[in-house]
């Protein structure tokens, strides 16, 4: 696998990860539950994106493709 696309999904799974972060935060700030439910809402399908990520690191590691 190209090294460029290996850090493409490294720099993915690190903002993926700055997202939750940022949101756990913004949900702590917000002052309406609109707002958190719409921050937790991102959240939760930023989780989902990161776990999919992860999972693609792990298929790279299984066939030798991941450096």
């Amino acid at each position: 696998m190209p090294k460029a696309f290996n850090e493409n999904l490294r720099k993915a799974i690190e903002s993926s990860g700055e997202i939750i972060e940022l949101c756990k935060k913004a949900m702590e700030e917000a002052n309406d539950d609109s707002c958190r439910a719409k921050y937790a809402a991102i959240s939760k399908d930023s989780q989902r994106h990161l776990q999919m990520l992860e999972e693609e690191v792990e298929l790279h590691k299984e066939k030798n493709k991941w450096d």
